[in-house]
């Protein structure tokens, strides 16, 4: 706040008697004078030139404080801009590394692509292959019945041969 300086202390006790004068005679019930009168209006003025003063440094702290405000939100601004470079530096990475993710998933989709047709070759040649196998088995197994009916007779002629040869042999040497 301003304080008054030499001239405005002379000038209130200049007219500081003056002052009471006037207050005595309007308390009595006195005319007041136009001279009384510029005086109270100087007074007046005076303190309303006080008041606005007062009112003017107020406004000028207030400005200085708004202008060290705005300078610490500008500090605090670009701190934050920094950190947004630094977070859109990240997110360009993230951003590269997801577009190597992807290529690298597609690279595995393709050879997922690739084992899928190789492994449906794989099954059809397993079908074939027990394809075959199933007709392989049916010839072995008609193989071995007609090999195990053609050793049964063979077996059953030779047994019975030798029942007939035992048995002229055992009338021969009995008679």
């Amino acid at each position: 706040m301003k304080k008054n300086t030499k001239i405005e202390n002379q000038l209130l006790e200049m007219i500081q008697p003056r002052i009471q004068l006037i207050e005595n005679k309007f308390s009595n019930g006195e005319a007041l004078t136009d001279q009384d009168v510029n005086t109270l209006l100087v007074k007046s003025a005076f303190h309303h030139i006080n008041h606005l003063d007062q009112r003017l440094d107020e406004v000028a702290a207030d400005v200085a404080q708004l202008r060290i405000d705005f300078c610490g939100l500008e500090g605090k601004f670009i701190e934050l801009e920094g950190r947004f470079h630094v977070l859109e530096g990240k997110f360009h990475e993230l951003e590269g590394r997801f577009h190597e993710l992807e290529r690298r998933f597609y690279e595995l989709e393709n050879r997922f692509y690739a084992l899928e047709g190789k492994f449906q070759t794989l099954e059809a040649r397993f079908e074939t292959l027990e394809a075959r196998f199933i007709s392989f088995e049916s010839r072995m197994e008609a193989t071995i019945e007609k090999t195990m009916k053609s050793n049964i007779k063979w077996t059953l002629g030779l047994m019975t041969f030798c029942l007939t040869l035992f048995k002229i042999i055992d009338l021969v040497v009995h008679n």
